[in-house]
């Protein structure tokens, strides 16, 4: 018990002795923590910015699931119980809301001819949870069970009919039908882009233009006084499930895309047989697409970031080893007090967890720090790719996984400290040429390992590839390539300083001067001490120069698929029946001022 409190003073006294040195190497474990946590981070939130900007992009009828049949009002209780619950489970891997909608047939106002009825075509409708995706303006929501019908129009459908506040309308199906009063209670403003309306120009404007007719409105009923009207026999359902963005989340996009595909089969063996029923949605096409760029995507940012561990990983490993040459003679004191092997490890195991578990710490906020400032700055702050980063499981299990890592980088060293005394004296005076690595020939490992996963990588032409079951990944070893190639270059390059050192001490000895003979003989002598650095600096280079040419080969990549889909600035459609002919119509095109080049496309019916 006194030998290991004593050995504890021995190290508590040299910590402070070297404080500047363990103050460097704390600092360091905070860079390279959180540099490995950032890059995860990064990945992840890149691929998920893109996954919902792709999603929001896509038209709002595309990014809903609508489930639509015809039925009467005696139907819909027992229709919305199993489509609600079949919708909702589609979407569950996300979350989401689910709307009913009804429609009737369209309606006219009553006195109107046959030929004027055309253009004032309009129709009931009730919409499920409409005050939650829309602005009152004027008025108030309406009422159930009053005589006239109260119901609201959008602002733009109230424009389209003259009507306002307080006004009452006459609407019935033909001249002879029975008619229906309603009276206008409320307007409202729809809310633009809301995934809710369909992007159905009827219910956001209040105009929908057709060849030879024109329908206006609708006006919005409660549902119970809808089913009560002459129309509640004939009428169009439709339940609306819309995903929740914020729910979408990379590892659920497969689980999504299954639901929605397995919607219509479910939707089949639960309802009656003989109901006619429709499944109207873009989801999974677009799932489908996004989910290659999200493994793009992915792929690049993994590639950098196993190369910005490796360097890390060497920046760590450098400190350990300076640490460890510095720390020779105290070592041997501890030997000569008693020390034994298994005390300096579980010695140097204790200091590196002093350092490594609070950059632990600090490093998954650092990150999350620098994830938000590249989002709100540089190229990616207008797209809004970047979506709001916090801190999660998944980056404190890379978090936790790169401290680890630290610890036994920082612990491994002293294995090799557990000689006697004079081992260690042996040592400080015939200090070693060459690196572990180059008397075992890893360096000349790692090259033949570079060559053949580089010619992988050339041969496929990207780390994605199709496993047995024919599901495209991303395959480690390809997306591992470049980094085994730049370790091994470094690496290799440490057979060259020395070398180099020894033909620059024989072309310093000739010279004049003292301070250059000197510097190149001590390089030539103790090889280790500045081939370490060199190998940091090799790194380092090559990782920026890798960095520089994955930027602007990824910029090239974005203007030639941006070129790739929109050929040109604008797209003339000629008619099948121009009165031009077809061989002028070229030259007519380019004559236009302003017009430099034009290209004849024929697209095939």
């Amino acid at each position: 018990m006194l030998r290991t409190i004593g050995l504890w003073r021995a190290v508590v006294n040299r910590s402070r002795a070297d404080r500047s040195v363990v103050t460097a190497a704390f600092v360091l474990l905070v860079c390279a923590i959180t540099l490995v946590a950032t890059g995860a981070l990064y990945g992840d939130t890149v691929a998920l910015g893109g996954l919902r900007r792709a999603v929001l992009d896509a038209p709002a009828a595309d990014r809903a699931v609508v489930v639509r049949t015809s039925a009467g009002v005696d139907d819909i209780p027992a229709l919305d119980a199993i489509v609600r619950d079949r919708l909702t489970e589609a979407i569950s891997a996300t979350g989401g809301d689910v709307a009913l909608v009804a429609r009737s047939a369209s309606l006219a106002p009553v006195g109107l001819d046959s030929t004027a009825a055309r253009d004032r075509l309009t129709a009931l409708a009730s919409f499920e949870g409409l005050d939650r995706h829309a602005t009152l303006t004027a008025g108030r929501w309406p009422v159930i069970g009053r005589d006239p019908l109260e119901a609201t129009l959008s602002e733009g459908a109230a424009a389209a009919l003259g009507l306002k506040v307080g006004d009452r309308a006459e609407l019935s199906r033909s001249s002879s039908g029975p008619q229906i009063g309603v009276e206008v209670v409320g307007l409202w403003r729809p809310a633009v882009g809301d995934t809710y309306f369909l992007g159905d120009r009827l219910d956001l404007s209040g105009v929908r233009t057709e060849p030879q007719l024109t329908t206006r409105g609708p006006f919005v009923v409660a549902l119970a006084d809808l089913e009560d009207s002459p129309v509640g026999q004939d009428l169009t359902v439709e339940w609306r499930g819309i995903p929740s963005i914020d729910g979408l989340l990379v590892d659920r996009v497969d689980a999504l895309h299954d639901g929605i595909d397995g919607l219509k089969p479910r939707l089949r063996a639960a309802l009656p047989r003989g109901r006619d029923i429709a499944v109207l949605t873009g989801l999974p096409t677009i799932l489908a697409d996004v989910s290659r760029s999200i493994l793009v995507s992915r792929s690049g940012v993994t590639l950098l970031t196993i190369q910005f561990a490796v360097l890390a990983g060497y920046a760590v490993l450098l400190v350990a080893g300076l640490l460890v040459e510095r720390r020779r003679s105290e070592t041997a004191l501890l030997r000569s007090r008693g020390a034994t092997s298994v005390h300096l490890v579980s010695l140097a195991f204790g200091e590196a967890l002093l350092l490594a578990v609070p950059a632990a710490i600090l490093a998954p906020f650092l990150a999350v720090a620098a994830v938000r400032l590249i989002g709100s700055i540089g190229p990616l702050a207008d797209t809004g790719v970047i979506p709001t980063v916090g801190i999660d499981g998944r980056l404190l299990a890379v978090t936790a996984l790169a401290g680890s890592a630290c610890v036994i980088v920082l612990t491994l060293p002293a294995l090799t400290m557990g000689g006697l005394p004079l081992g260690i004296r042996a040592s400080l005076g015939r200090p070693v040429g060459r690196t572990m690595a180059q008397r075992l020939g890893i360096d000349l490992v790692l090259v033949v390992l570079a060559a053949v996963a580089l010619w992988q990588l050339r041969l496929y032409g990207a780390p994605l590839t199709h496993d047995a079951h024919g599901i495209l990944g991303i395959d480690p070893l390809l997306v591992a390539a470049p980094a085994i190639g730049l370790l091994a270059g470094a690496v290799l390059c440490t057979r060259l300083v020395p070398r180099l050192a020894e033909i620059g001490e024989r072309v310093m000895g000739r010279r004049r001067g003292i301070v250059p003979p000197l510097g190149s003989r001590q390089v030539a002598r103790r090889p280790l001490r500045y081939t370490r650095s060199a190998l940091l600096l090799v790194l380092a280079a090559a990782l920026g120069t890798f960095a520089a040419a994955s930027a602007a080969t990824f910029a090239r990549s974005q203007v030639d698929q941006a070129a790739y889909q929109a050929a040109g600035d604008a797209r003339v459609a000629m008619s099948d029946y121009a009165d031009l002919p077809d061989w002028a119509v070229g030259p007519a095109d380019r004559s236009v001022p302003g017009v430099t080049a034009a290209t004849p496309v024929n697209l095939a019916s």
